[in-house]
């Protein structure tokens, strides 16, 4: 299918690591990382345990590290946390194109690798 590439975000170096886990750095309330150590593809129930649950249309702010973004729909931030913060990477796996988004490998696998029968 793919292959899911977590790179932290300031080790430019880990471009091509494999693991797919990630240390947690959500804040609490009391402005302490989590560091649990948890997988990229459990990443939305695990942010869960941090309150980030709730209707998707609901409004929450990105307590990872010292983001500084604006707050988003709570539907938003697991995408967020994957692409500016672990800088995930999808990659195709017929040509090794990379996206940062799945829906968007998703579309180009089916534009460019989908042969009509």
């Amino acid at each position: 299918m793919s292959t899911i590439l977590p790179v932290p975000h300031n080790d430019p170096s880990a471009a091509v690591s494999f693991s797919d886990h990630i240390i947690c750095s959500w804040h609490s309330g009391l402005g302490i990382p989590c560091g649990a150590y948890t997988s990229v593809s459990d990443l939305s129930r695990h942010l869960s345990m941090h309150g980030v649950n709730g209707p998707a249309k609901s409004v929450i702010s990105c307590a990872w590290g010292d983001c500084g973004r604006a707050p988003m729909k709570r539907e938003s931030i697991v995408r967020h946390v994957e692409e500016v913060h672990l800088q995930v990477k999808y990659l195709c796996d017929q040509c090794s194109a990379s996206f940062s988004r799945k829906s968007t490998r998703n579309g180009h696998v089916f534009k460019s690798h989908s042969y009509a029968s």
